[in-house]
């Protein structure tokens, strides 16, 4: 009977073992679109370990969560001094800095990532003649003037550009 029993045990602990194989064979063939949706029933189901496999497929294959995880990251840095009071000031400034930035970019034909050796501070420096940490709320005229300059026809040329970019 307890020989019997553990026949039993071994057969259910090779079917498991075969299912899982079975399983890790299956994730290979499903499509990226599958294996995004499978992934998050596993996640949602709270299912670790089919979630970690499906997981690790993901990140083989450089799709979800992980496409372009090797890619750096493009994102501005904007710091204001502590001084600046006026509450739409950093809106306005980083308008104003993403419209010279657009333009920048235009000029060259580039489509590297718009704050690429241009940073918030050489922003500043070039079109307010002073540094980040001089900047005070009197400057927001200033910028809002650098924002509006140009800024329906540079943003229809850079929506252009990143069409063509993303065609390459």
């Amino acid at each position: 009977m307890m020989r019997r029993a553990s026949y039993h045990v071994a057969a259910l602990a090779a079917f498991v073992g075969l299912a899982s194989f079975a399983a890790a064979e299956d994730i290979a063939t499903f499509s990226d679109v599958q294996l995004i949706g499978e992934t998050r029933e596993a996640v949602v189901a709270q299912d670790a370990e089919t979630a970690l496999d499906l997981l690790t497929e993901m990140q083989r294959r450089s799709t979800g969560i992980f496409a372009a995880a090797d890619r750096p990251s493009c994102e501005e840095v904007i710091d204001l001094p502590e001084g600046i009071t006026d509450w739409k000031f950093r809106a306005v400034a980083r308008q104003a800095y993403f419209r010279v930035a657009m333009s920048r970019r235009l000029e060259e034909g580039s489509c590297v990532c718009l704050f690429d050796g241009f940073s918030f501070d050489a922003f500043v420096t070039a079109a307010l003649g002073k540094s980040t940490a001089e900047l005070t709320d009197a400057d927001r005229p200033t910028l809002e003037r650098i924002r509006d300059e140009d800024r329906r026809a540079t943003e229809a040329r850079f929506r252009e550009l990143e069409q063509s970019c993303r065609a390459k």
